[in-house]
């Protein structure tokens, strides 16, 4: 009796550290960015300002895509909901919007870890369960390319909170509201649809329920478009889209990557120059990240991690992938920790993915990442090839234990024989 109840006191405690450690954490973060008041589109909160000014712009009869802030780098490149969203407080002051809208992130981000975690704690017991979730917190919260984000005031903190919602209703049965969420994902900020590759992995339940869900909701955009804009807002919003795909940013991607590698930009000073080595980098990265993502839709062991794997397989294959979607690739760390967890084994496939994986998340903790025509390409290409080893790492790691279990269940006896010898 003494042994469980001295189990619960120290169970609890750890919540309360982590609790603690949440709240620290989240204050700092808002502590950090409350002197803030965004006043144009490229200083701190631009792209939150971007969001304001389009909704002001709706607000006032006109279409909030503007193609020549488009060309200078900057821009509203979404469908309209966020600016509609954000269209009863086109009269408030920047600032106090930019406040309420800096501390809804943060708690997005808590939110998001917090699903990620319920999801995977069921197979932890006593301890372990407050231990990942305060680990989750700390390394989302302290994260550099959430911190960035939270400056640029985006919508991934919303968007992660959506996938991980998609997941975890998923898992329980709710074939269709995981297609929906993830079609919400999309709407907000179009390249998250990706997600809905999960769909084609061999045994997916449920696939035709989740895939109607996904296209009615997803049926939003156009229509948003066309109630803003009208024809031409529609046409707008879709040649937007595309036109934003090149534009001239740092981009943590397969295509980034060669590009900075081997051509000459305004970005970064190239290795050298030349189109075909570029051509030939291209396709093999490209087959790289597209195999990885084969492995998964067909021969995976968890959905949750596969699905994961999805996301993280989109943002290396997107034309314009900034530095700070990164944090989409926060879950894979989390459930690797958390299946270490259930293990404390120090010679096993998940202490090792899970050490890979902290080897990652320490690399990029560091904020030099932005472009600059005269600091070599090879500095701003490390985000790119941090991800794909820790992608491909957990992908291996993944199949590796699907292969061990498999070859464990054809090795043990049937249950009839192991009564028969008793």
């Amino acid at each position: 009796m003494s042994s469980a109840r001295n189990a619960r006191v120290v169970r609890w405690l750890i919540w309360l550290a982590a609790f603690a450690g949440t709240a620290i954490l989240a204050y700092r973060r808002y502590d950090m960015l409350v002197g803030v008041n965004p006043t144009n589109p490229l200083g701190r909160g631009g792209d939150f300002w971007g969001f304001l000014h389009a909704a002001r712009q709706i607000a006032a009869g006109h279409s909030p895509y503007n193609f020549r802030h488009l060309r200078q780098g900057y821009g509203y490149v979404y469908t309209p909901l966020v600016a509609l969203i954000l269209v009863p407080f086109d009269q408030a002051a920047t600032v106090h919007v930019w406040h309420a809208w800096t501390a809804l992130s943060i708690a997005a981000i808590i939110v998001f870890g917090a699903l990620v975690v319920s999801v995977e704690t069921r197979e932890l017991r006593d301890w372990r369960r407050p231990l990942l979730f305060g680990f989750a917190m700390l390394t989302g919260l302290a994260f550099v390319p959430t911190i960035v984000d939270l400056q640029n005031g985006q919508t991934d903190a919303f968007v992660l909170t959506l996938l991980a919602a998609a997941v975890l209703v998923s898992e329980r049965g709710w074939a269709a509201t995981s297609g929906v969420l993830i079609a919400l994902s999309a709407v907000i900020k179009t390249w998250p649809g990706g997600a809905v590759l999960i769909m084609l992995r061999r045994g997916y339940v449920k696939r035709r329920r989740a895939f109607v869900g996904f296209c009615l909701t997803l049926a939003l955009a156009p229509l948003l478009a066309v109630a803003v804009g009208g024809g031409s807002g529609f046409v707008d919003w879709i040649k937007i889209t595309f036109d934003s795909s090149s534009q001239e940013l740092v981009s943590s991607s397969v295509t980034g990557t060669t590009e900075l590698l081997f051509s000459s930009s305004n970005l970064a000073r190239p290795v050298f120059v030349s189109t075909p080595l570029r051509d030939i980098a291209t396709l093999v990265l490209a087959a790289w990240v597209i195999g990885l993502l084969v492995l998964t839709l067909r021969w995976a062991d968890s959905f949750v991690l596969s699905f994961w794997h999805v996301v993280a397989c989109v943002v290396l294959l997107l034309p314009v992938s900034h530095a700070d979607y990164t944090m989409y690739l926060l879950p894979i760390l989390w459930i690797w920790a958390a299946r270490w967890l259930a293990t404390l084994r120090f010679n096993g496939a998940a202490f090792a993915v899970a050490g890979l994986l902290a080897l990652w998340w320490l690399v990029l903790s560091h904020s030099s990442w932005e472009g600059a025509s005269t600091v070599s390409s090879l500095i701003f290409v490390v985000p790119f090839f941090a991800n794909l080893t820790a992608v491909t790492g957990s992908v291996i790691g993944d199949h590796h234990l699907r292969i061990r279990s498999t070859r464990e269940l054809r090795s043990s006896p049937p249950a009839n024989e192991r009564h028969a010898g008793v």
